[in-house]
Order: C-alpha cells, then structure tokens, then sequence
C-alpha cells in the first residue's frame, strides 16, 4: 500500500464523516500526517484518530487524549466514571485505556485487508458514531484550565 493511497484513504474518510455528523460538530478540524488521519475541535492534543496500520492489515479508530499526563488521566477517568453510557452508546468492541507516553484513549481495532471504499464508509460512520457519542462528553467534563477554541471555519486536510 503506497504513501498517497493511505494519505488519499485517509482524506476521503475524514471528509466524509462530517455527513454523518450532528450539525453541531460538523466543523471539526482535519489534518493527515503519514498512516494517521486526525479530527479534532477545540485542541489538538485531544482527538480523534484514524490509524492505518498495514504491517498488522489493521486500523484503529478512536479518541485520543494526548495533553499533559493530568490532564489525560482525568479525561480518562472522567470517561471510565461514565463507561455504561459509552458502552451502551458505542457497543463493548470500545476500550478506555491507558497508553503510550502518559496518553490515553477509548479506541477499537479494525480489520483491514485493503483499503477500499466500502471499508472507507464502514470506518467513516464508525468514527462520526465516536464523536456523536464522546465529544458531548468531552465538552462536558473538560477541565476548566484546558486549552480550547473551537473553530470559526471549517478546515481541510
């Protein structure tokens, strides 16, 4: 699988997913770097995260915190608090863990033989299903003292 047509895959699932969105969140920022496709709203550091791993002919989906240590953990365990509704509103294939670096994350594994469009779709409505059910979450429970603007125009990749 080449560079451009991870980075292609990538730009087409991100971009698609704000159709499926709620109307409130579908000005989220977009960015690809490599194998990684990221979208996020009011902080970078806090994001949701598309990650083609080819090697594994995996692809993990899901919302990474990657701020400070502290802030981190207490995302996390604000998410662990409320780990019924995010279950019930993702399904049990979602884990909240602990990660790399102080970072943290709720996160699932997908297979993915090859990079097509119905994979693409399949991915796309799973990831904007992440965001109709964490980001009211996030919002709610984000620490006073974080960092974040959220974006006065849409951005593309």
């Amino acid at each position: 699988m080449t560079s451009g047509k991870t980075k292609e895959f990538l730009r087409a699932l991100l971009s698609s997913i704000r159709d499926d969105l709620p109307a409130r969140y579908r000005d989220a920022r977009i960015e690809v770097q490599g194998a990684i496709g990221k979208l996020w709203y009011g902080n970078r550091d806090i994001h949701y995260e598309c990650n083609i791993r080819a090697r594994l002919g995996t692809i993990e989906i899901g919302l990474h915190f990657e701020a400070d240590p502290l802030t981190n953990a207490r995302l996390l365990g604000a998410f662990r608090s409320r780990k019924t509704a995010v279950l019930k509103g993702l399904g049990s294939a979602a884990r909240l863990e602990e990660w790399d670096r102080g970072w943290s994350r709720i996160w699932e594994p997908h297979d993915a033989p090859g990079l097509d469009d119905a994979l693409r779709g399949r991915l796309a409505k799973r990831l904007s299903r992440y965001v109709a059910v964490l980001e009211p979450i996030l919002r709610e429970e984000l620490p006073a003292e974080v960092s974040w603007r959220l974006p006065t125009t849409k951005r593309t990749a």
